[in-house]
């Protein structure tokens, strides 16, 4: 399918291109809501009403996908483009690698349970990826591209990171032990997370409809290439040294894998950012602001954002009034900033 775009589509391309050279800005405010229900479609016509873990063939891809649309033109929604994921509440990857998969209806999300607890039963496993996660993945964005009427971009859902990856399917402790004894198996381990993340990667970019020759990234934005999408969570319980020695080797491989490349992280843990900053592969951050007790104030991050935009562009995203964006505006570099608010309902 080719992707058409109208005069605002365009501009606005345009303008994606130079805020990924840090020469424009972008703005966007949107209405954020409370986490609700988790929606889960179950293939034989019910919605499931309670927790369940979720295997593939329990799924309805019909109503996962939905209805087609009349075609028309990429659809501009602010300075963002209109985008959907191939639902993104599964944690892909970690089920491609054989977690299970719970689902929590009323907490509103899926988790991947830590399957391993200790380095023989990763090792002796048959298999280390489900064909059926992955053919379901594949089955999701080629019905999405077919049915999408070219009006949104179909894009990367959260793949996490090899950080990210490690602590799901090891856990936390196992994880952090393995740095020390045995270092051999959790690189071995890294790197075989890492060409899964990057071949998963890959066949979802030989699917999604290109836009203007390029495609659109998990937030809406044109990229001039590939786009990945990638995040170390995980690296809050860890310090710079580890995470630079031990993980970021693997994110840097997963960025050098495509065109253009976004970390995610959370205000909360920015204690990584120097040496993020030393990734030349690595073109931009989102950071999601959280407010929760303890969370690092406007005033605690504005240096740390100067810092980051004087070598790469960022997304900020999360809950921001509008005096607080204003706040930002005065005290921030415009040019690779991008604003992305989201209004509370209260």
């Amino acid at each position: 399918m080719t992707i058409q775009l109208d005069r605002a589509g365009r501009e606005l391309v345009a303008r994606h291109g130079k805020w990924w050279q840090r020469q424009e800005n972008l703005h966007m405010v949107g209405q954020g809501q409370p986490l609700g229900d988790l929606w889960l479609p179950l293939a034989d016509g019910t919605v499931a009403t309670e927790d369940i873990m979720v295997t593939p063939e329990i799924l309805d891809v019909e109503r996962l996908v939905g209805e087609p649309l009349e075609p028309g033109a990429l659809e501009v929604h602010g300075d963002r483009f209109a985008v959907r994921a191939p639902y993104g509440r599964i944690p892909w990857v970690e089920a491609i690698l054989g977690c299970p998969i719970h689902a929590q209806i009323q907490g509103g999300s899926m988790r991947a349970q830590s399957s391993v607890r200790e380095w023989a039963e990763w090792e002796n496993r048959p298999v280390h990826r489900s064909d059926e996660w992955f053919n379901l993945m594949m089955h999701l964005i080629e019905t999405m591209a077919a049915r999408s009427g070219g009006r949104y971009a179909i894009v990367q859902p959260t793949m996490r990171g090899p950080t990210d990856l490690a602590e799901a399917v090891l856990g936390p402790q196992m994880m952090c032990l393995s740095m020390y004894d045995p270092p051999d198996r959790l690189r071995a381990f890294l790197e075989e997370v890492t060409d899964v993340f990057i071949e998963v990667l890959h066949a979802q970019l030989a699917r999604f409809p290109q836009v203007d020759g390029g495609y659109v990234s998990a937030y809406g934005v044109w990229a001039p290439g590939s786009v990945v999408r990638t995040q170390c969570d995980a690296s809050a319980i860890l310090s710079p040294r580890q995470y630079a020695e031990w993980f970021m080797p693997y994110d840097e491989r997963i960025c050098r894998s495509v065109d253009v490349a976004l970390m995610h992280l959370h205000s909360t843990s920015l204690h990584t950012i120097d040496v993020l900053l030393e990734m030349d592969a690595l073109d931009a951050f989102e950071i999601t602001m959280e407010t929760s007790a303890g969370a690092p104030t406007l005033q605690q991050m504005v240096p740390v954002f100067r810092k980051i935009l004087a070598k790469k562009a960022l997304i900020l995203y999360g809950p921001l009034s509008e005096d607080e964006e204003q706040y930002l505006l005065r005290e921030l570099p415009h040019d690779g900033l991008f604003i992305n608010a989201r209004r509370l309902p209260w």
